[in-house]
């Protein structure tokens, strides 16, 4: 009984310390960060989407295409509705539910034989991922401050990469193995990391600033300008992530387990550019963005020009690592043209057009296809990496010529 009672007193003990601001636990830790292992898994069941064509035979290839990316629509809304969600549920109670939603529609493809109901349970599992999308960031800061909060920070984008990296490769084994409805199975990982976040994560004593402001500012074009560019530059990345197994099935490359392969790497590769990115913003300044478009559609080309599965593989290797460079490089200009007590309010317009860009991918590359009479999947590659081209030359331009009246 005695020693009964120690145990009891010592978790009392656990419990108390991690009340105390920027001394919480390892596990504590963990935890938090755990959840962002969820939020980059919406893609990793693309290798799956010739399988999908072959199993929803009376629908589109984009509209096929639109079951990998539905996810980010149902963001886009919850980063609209994240004020109300902030202000009427706790933050702790609103992660929790987040990634039960996610968990429980991101499986129901498991059993799901009609694409609508695929296509809803998609949406669905997006509402999860956009109740847990800017708490997973804010509570953080709510929690930690200083270098400790920085370098957390920087785990969870590591933390977020690594869940890519795990769920794209968990999932591409089951889809060689066992077909593309165990794909799904992979989202059981969201209710280990909600029992974790429910014992370890404290709720917190002080809200956490969300993606909102009291104010709502006029937009300038500024902001505009760079949304758009997101959006546009997302749907390439995305276009290219979706689209790689078919082409590689259509090239006659390799196989959907050596595509399914490609796409589990590629987030190494991502987190690789996350760590560089310091360094290359250090050397390019503010010529690194128009350089980095320039090279993603080099590579988005490589692909395109490829006749060997190892070519392929490297161009999508450099598309992933570079995307994680441009994504971050606009996100950081954040702070340069959000007017002053509104960067929150920028950081969400930028976080909806990135999801709008996602969400249209398919769409846009199958309006690419009817223009050029084409159902080939090589296509979209030549297209995004020529568009990319031009961006990266109209930025330089502007720096050099015209002194950035729009890329800084």
């Amino acid at each position: 009984m005695a020693k009964r009672n120690n145990g009891v007193e010592k978790m009392k003990r656990f419990r108390f310390s991690d009340l105390v601001r920027g001394t919480y636990s390892p596990m504590m830790r963990f935890s938090l960060l755990s959840v962002s292992l969820v939020l980059a898994s919406a893609l990793s069941v693309s290798a799956a989407v010739p399988q999908w064509q072959k199993a929803f035979p009376g629908h589109s290839y984009s509209a096929i295409e639109i079951i990998a990316t539905m996810p980010a629509l149902a963001v886009i809304i919850m980063l609209l509705l994240s004020n109300w969600v902030a202000k009427y549920m706790k933050p702790k109670r609103t992660v929790i539910v987040g990634l039960m939603i996610s968990g429980l529609f991101g499986m129901i493809p498991l059993v799901a034989t009609n694409y609508y109901v695929v296509l809803l349970s998609r949406f669905c599992f997006g509402i999860g991922l956009g109740l847990i999308n800017g708490l997973a960031v804010s509570l953080i800061g709510t929690f930690f401050e200083g270098k400790l909060k920085n370098r957390l920070m920087g785990y969870r984008s590591g933390f977020e990469m690594l869940g890519n990296a795990i769920c794209s490769y968990i999932a591409g084994a089951l889809l060689v193995d066992y077909g593309w409805h165990s794909s799904f199975l992979v989202y059981a990982i969201a209710f280990p990391v909600a029992i974790l976040f429910y014992y370890f994560v404290p709720e917190p004593k002080e809200e956490p600033k969300l993606e909102v402001d009291k104010r709502s500012p006029r937009l300038n074009p500024d902001v505009i300008f760079w949304t758009m560019l997101l959006a546009a530059y997302q749907v390439t990345y995305v276009g290219a992530t979706v689209r790689l197994s078919s082409f590689i099935e259509h090239a006659n490359l390799g196989t959907i387990a050596q595509s399914a392969m490609i796409i589990s790497i590629a987030p190494f590769f991502g987190l690789m550019g996350g760590i560089l990115f310091g360094n290359a913003l250090a050397t390019f300044r503010k010529f690194m963005l128009p350089l980095a478009l320039i090279a993603t559609g080099l590579s988005q080309l490589v692909v395109g020009m490829a006749h060997g599965f190892f070519t392929a593989a490297l161009g999508m290797f450099l598309i992933t690592m570079l995307d994680t460079m441009v994504v971050t490089y606009i996100l950081n200009v954040a702070s340069e043209i959000s007017p002053k007590g509104t960067l929150n309010v920028t950081t969400s317009i930028l976080l909806i057009g990135s999801n709008i860009g996602i969400f249209l991918a398919p769409i846009v590359l199958g309006g690419i296809n009817q223009v050029f009479s084409s159902d080939s999947p090589r296509l979209a590659f030549w297209v995004s990496g020529i568009a990319l081209l031009v961006m990266g030359a109209i930025g330089i331009y502007d720096l050099l010529f015209i002194r950035h009246k729009l890329f800084r």
